[in-house]
């Protein structure tokens, strides 16, 4: 994804509501970053595989555990400030989350996870800073290219303060924060 030089002052998380709800991002699928709108990427077969094998083996992980969170997949996370991420999977706890229909609330968020190919640089970079920044717990990037997944957790003053050695996306890999949280193959 391109960065664009931004021509109008940043929008707020507010702006970005109002403009969703009214439809201006109709047909297109866009996350707020650090007050800029931005298109997001078209998702291709490797990715489109990447993440289908990962939410195949989170549904198997959620229903062994007989756990209440949930999983879904591009819903938007409002962390507010300028940054409303859509990222492509995310597994929260249903409880935490208002009835209303706005988007999940990153209390209510127990881990993200963005499947990377041309994006690897924003998701490894701005976008890990900008979750870390939000008070995110736990936050993976799986690395089509690579085939491996490398995880994040512990925000303290704005980064991750644990970032782990890369796991093969063939291996079972278990959440840092809720070490029995075993995505298996």
């Amino acid at each position: 994804m391109n960065a664009l030089a931004m021509t109008h002052p940043p929008f707020s998380s507010a702006e970005f509501h109002r403009m969703a709800d009214k439809g201006a991002f109709s047909g297109f699928r866009v996350e707020l970053r650090r007050g800029m709108i931005l298109k997001m990427s078209p998702q291709y077969y490797a990715h489109g595989a990447v993440q289908g094998d990962l939410v195949r083996r989170i549904v198997q992980t959620l229903q062994g555990l007989g756990l209440s969170w949930q999983m879904q997949v591009g819903t938007t996370i409002g962390f507010g400030d300028g940054f409303e991420p859509m990222p492509d999977i995310v597994i929260i706890d249903p409880l935490l989350v208002p009835a209303d229909a706005g988007p999940i609330p990153p209390e209510a968020v127990k881990l993200v996870i963005e499947v990377s190919d041309s994006t690897l640089a924003h998701d490894m970079g701005e976008k890990r800073e900008d979750y870390a920044r939000g008070g995110l717990a736990e936050y993976w990037v799986a690395d089509v290219t690579a085939r491996t997944i490398v995880r994040h957790t512990k925000p303290v003053n704005g980064v991750f303060s644990v970032k782990e050695a890369p796991v093969s996306l063939a291996h079972p890999v278990a959440m840092l924060s809720r070490p029995d949280f075993i995505v298996g193959s």
